[in-house]
């Protein structure tokens, strides 16, 4: 037997020809496609409609989505200004700039040492891990720390003050150059 190698294209426009026009030679093939013809439209409408409403439904549904992802990505946006004027270091700075504009000279001793909490906190988040704020500063490349005098000058007061004491003397005057000093770095890296 031969196997055949080419697909008579001509032979199947023929049988298609013959199903729509011949209707004779296929009068079966005919009458229960007619026979079915009406149920198939039915079918179709239903589908049709079916089809119709899913689309109404899923563009209510996207409609809906973006609604609460609008509603989300507003909060959000909301909490990162919080976060940029009332976060919990800005509270926390308030609360030093309360303690310096006090007239209670530990009050300024404990501005200056929550001050120095949060420059240890800042290090830490910008990636200097080390124990302590003296090795994070030493840590720290001049070239990425334009303020690093300034913080290191207000830390070494800091630690005149915790290995002071009491007997430690803090004037008003000098309390508010050494808290101004720390407000230079944390603006230097927003963190206020």
């Amino acid at each position: 037997m031969q196997s055949i190698d080419f697909l008579n294209v001509e032979y199947i426009f023929r049988l298609i020809y013959l199903l729509l026009f011949d209707v004779g030679h296929y009068r079966i093939a005919y009458e229960y496609f007619l026979k079915f013809w009406e149920i198939y439209k039915i079918f179709a409408a239903i589908f049709s409609l079916a089809l119709l409403v899913g689309i109404v439904y899923v563009v209510n549904r996207i409609n809906q989505i973006r609604k609460e992802e609008k509603i989300k990505l507003d909060e959000l946006t909301e909490k990162a200004l919080l976060d940029t004027q009332g976060n919990p270091t800005n509270q926390r700075w308030a609360q030093i700039m309360r303690h310096i504009e006090s007239t209670n000279e530990n009050d300024w001793k404990l501005a200056i040492l929550e001050a120095d909490i949060i420059l240890g906190e800042m290090l830490t988040k910008i990636g200097h891990t080390q124990e302590n704020i003296g090795e994070k500063l030493k840590s720290v490349e001049k070239s990425d720390f334009n303020t690093i005098e300034k913080a290191w000058e207000a830390h070494k007061f800091r630690n005149d003050i915790a290995h002071g004491g009491s007997s430690f003397v803090v004037t008003h005057r000098e309390a508010s150059r050494i808290i101004d000093l720390y407000e230079a770095v944390f603006k230097e890296f927003e963190y206020l």
